[in-house]
C-alpha cells in the first residue's frame, strides 16, 4: 500500500504560476492502473478511474503542494512545463515516474509510473488537462 500512496504523492505534486508568485491548478485526469505477472505477462488487474487533482505552485521558489498536503515539493520548470524523473524503492518495488505538466499556459498533465519487483509489474498512467483556479478554490479543497 505504501507504493500506491507514493504514486499518489507523485501525481499530486505538480503545479504552475507566472503572472504572480503562485499558480493554482485543477487537473481533470484519468488514471489507468495495470498489474501484470512478469513470468506469464498475464494481466492480474486493470482499473480505470477519473478525478481531479488540485495543487498550487510557488513560482519564486520552484515548488508545489497538492491540496490536502502540508509539505512543499521542489520542482523543475522548463519552458513552462514541470518536468521530472523520479526513481526509488517502496515495499520491495523499484519505481520510475516521469512527469510533465504544462503550466504556462495551463494544459496537459501526464505522469507515467512503472514499478516492479521479481514477480509483478505495475504501470500507472495518469493523463488529463489542467486549468487555472482561484486561490479560494484551492483553499476549499484543503
Amino acid at each position: 500500500m505504501k507504493l500506491f500512496s507514493l504514486l499518489g504523492a507523485l501525481i499530486l505534486s505538480a503545479s504552475p504560476a507566472w503572472a504572480s508568485d503562485s499558480l493554482h491548478l485543477n487537473c481533470e485526469v484519468e488514471v489507468v492502473n495495470t498489474k501484470v505477472l512478469l513470468d506469464s505477462k498475464k494481466v492480474m488487474q486493470r482499473e480505470v478511474n477519473s478525478g481531479s487533482i488540485v495543487f498550487k505552485i510557488d513560482l519564486v521558489n520552484s515548488r508545489s503542494m497538492g491540496a490536502g498536503s502540508d509539505t512543499w515539493e521542489d520542482i523543475q520548470i522548463v519552458d513552462g512545463v514541470i518536468q521530472d524523473l523520479r526513481t526509488g524503492e517502496v515495499d520491495g518495488f523499484t519505481y520510475e515516474a516521469k512527469r510533465a505538466v504544462r503550466i504556462q499556459p495551463p494544459g496537459e498533465f501526464s505522469v507515467k509510473t512503472v514499478a516492479s519487483n521479481d514477480k509483478i509489474m505495475v504501470t500507472v498512467s495518469t493523463e488529463g488537462e489542467c486549468s487555472e483556479i482561484d486561490e479560494l478554490v484551492f483553499d476549499e479543497a484543503q
